[in-house]
């Protein structure tokens, strides 16, 4: 995986967003940081 500027890089394929390489992993849909085990940011007020 690499992250670029305007999305991500799997095994030579580019995607939009961590769902979609997820996805093409899995065949299932996948919500993409709950699949890489990565955490959302809080808001900070």
């Amino acid at each position: 995986m690499t992250v670029l500027k305007d999305g991500f890089d799997w095994q030579g394929r580019k995607y939009k967003s961590l769902s979609g390489v997820a996805r093409e992993i899995t065949g299932t849909r996948w919500n993409g940081y709950r699949f890489f085990g990565l955490q959302t940011r809080s808001r900070e007020v």
